[in-house]
């Protein structure tokens, strides 16, 4: 593999060493697009739904739930990027809202958030669920788990991100072309699923999850990826996404795969990522595949150390058990990616 600098991610990890809890603004287009970009002029009309809001739908005869982040400085009718968040199994939307502290960089950023609840799973309630999203294809095996977390109903899942999008359209107009999902463990590998199968999508990065053995039966074209993994990780091993650590029989990393699937070269160049002061042991490595297209840059991010969790991620809440604060934060880091390689 060929090292060599990026001038454009070395700024970007110089700006989040220095600056952790906030980032530029986003890229001309980002924020107060024309309302038209998300294919309907009756978008934002309904007022009094800002900041967080916990809400209900109905899909498919049933109940799902979700928590919406609203910053209050957006003009509900200009047209804001969207991401969507997915959590890991025994989790719910409301963990990750503590452990990414998405509603910060919403602020800072002028952007619209989703925190999903998967299947069997309530905020509100609280109750958690091992299958709560749909991790493979047509029960294919996944790396790391097999198929003792397969959830075969992707189509409801699939729906529910239409339902949600569709609601929050109501309160906040969103930019059609610069839609993005993220997710972690469970929700990480969910989030490849959906970077398969969601071209309406325009980036992914999954952390902690891992995909199938093959990504040739995915519907989308070129879809810019970056991948987050703990070194220490002993639930998903980090073989399943990073092609410097052991190998997991009968599984390529998923980094290789997304680089094979959107024409990259099978080499990466390398740049040390931000982190904690010197000899603190929370650091790590991002590499960034060569020769991608313009469209299809893939990237992935390892820490030092780490084990299952958020890199970055905060305390608070029930989702501390997730976090691993004083690591660069992956919330930031994917945050920029997309603005550099998906707009």
């Amino acid at each position: 593999m060929t090292p060599r600098s990026r001038l454009g991610i070395l700024s970007v990890l110089s700006v989040l060493a220095t600056h952790c809890g906030s980032s530029s603004s986003p890229p001309a287009g980002a924020n107060g697009a024309d309302a038209g970009a998300t294919g309907g002029g009756d978008c934002g009309a309904r007022a009094g739904m800002r900041d967080k809001t916990s809400r209900t739908l109905t899909v498919n005869g049933a109940t799902r739930s979700y928590i919406v982040y609203l910053p209050k400085s957006l003009d509900a009718t200009k047209a804001s990027p969207f991401v969507f968040v997915f959590h890991g199994a025994g989790m719910n939307g409301a963990e990750m809202v503590d452990i990414t502290q998405y509603a910060a960089l919403a602020d800072s950023e002028g952007i619209a958030v989703a925190f999903l609840d998967g299947q069997g799973t309530s905020s509100s309630a609280g109750t958690t669920a091992l299958n709560p999203w749909n991790v493979s294809d047509n029960g294919a095996t996944v790396c790391g788990t097999g198929n003792i977390v397969n959830n075969p109903t992707a189509s409801v899942d699939f729906a529910f991100m239409d339902a949600v999008k569709a609601d929050v359209e109501q309160d906040q107009c969103l930019d059609a072309k610069h839609v993005f999902a993220t997710g972690f463990s469970m929700g990480g590998y969910f989030t490849h699923h959906i970077g398969c199968d969601r071209a309406d999508v325009r980036a992914i990065a999954p952390a902690s999850g891992a995909t199938l053995a093959s990504l040739s039966s995915c519907t989308t074209g070129h879809v810019p990826v970056i991948i987050f993994h703990g070194l220490a990780d002993q639930l998903i091993v980090p073989g399943c996404d990073d092609p410097n650590s052991p190998a997991q029989s009968g599984f390529p990393p998923s980094a290789a795969l997304w680089a094979q699937k959107n024409g990259c070269k099978d080499t990466y160049s390398t740049v040390a990522e931000p982190g904690s002061p010197a000899g603190s042991g929370k650091d790590g490595q991002c590499y960034a595949y060569d020769g991608c297209p313009a469209d299809g840059q893939v990237e992935l991010c390892t820490f030092t150390g780490m084990g299952h969790c958020w890199a970055g991620g905060g305390s608070a809440g029930g989702g501390a058990t997730f976090a691993c604060p004083g690591y660069a934060s992956a919330t930031q880091l994917e945050w920029e990616f997309f603005k550099q390689h998906a707009w």
